[in-house]
């Protein structure tokens, strides 16, 4: 049994993220590894409600606390769709 990695992969927007995370998955995918992928905020149906408010909000206004909260109730509900359930898959 090949031991197992968590990566996350954290940077500002346009840093390259999601291309290093292309690669790098690919990467692992030709080595054998299975390899689970997700974004933050989204991944999920909630996740992705929560992002589409996020990053489309040019009339409305958001508290920073109120943001704040948004980001967690994604992450929160990331985790126990898919980061959870895979850690547990091994």
């Amino acid at each position: 049994m090949k031991p197992q990695r968590f990566i996350v992969l954290d940077g500002m927007d346009g840093a390259g993220k999601s291309s290093q995370l292309t690669m790098l998955a690919d990467w692992l995918r030709e080595t054998g590894r299975e390899v689970v992928t997700c974004r933050d905020p989204g991944s999920t149906p909630v996740g992705d409600a929560i992002r589409a408010i996020l990053l489309d909000r040019h009339d409305l206004h958001l508290d920073p606390t109120a943001e704040m909260f948004l980001y967690m109730a994604a992450r929160a509900q990331l985790v126990a769709e898919v980061v959870r359930p895979a850690l547990a898959r091994g």
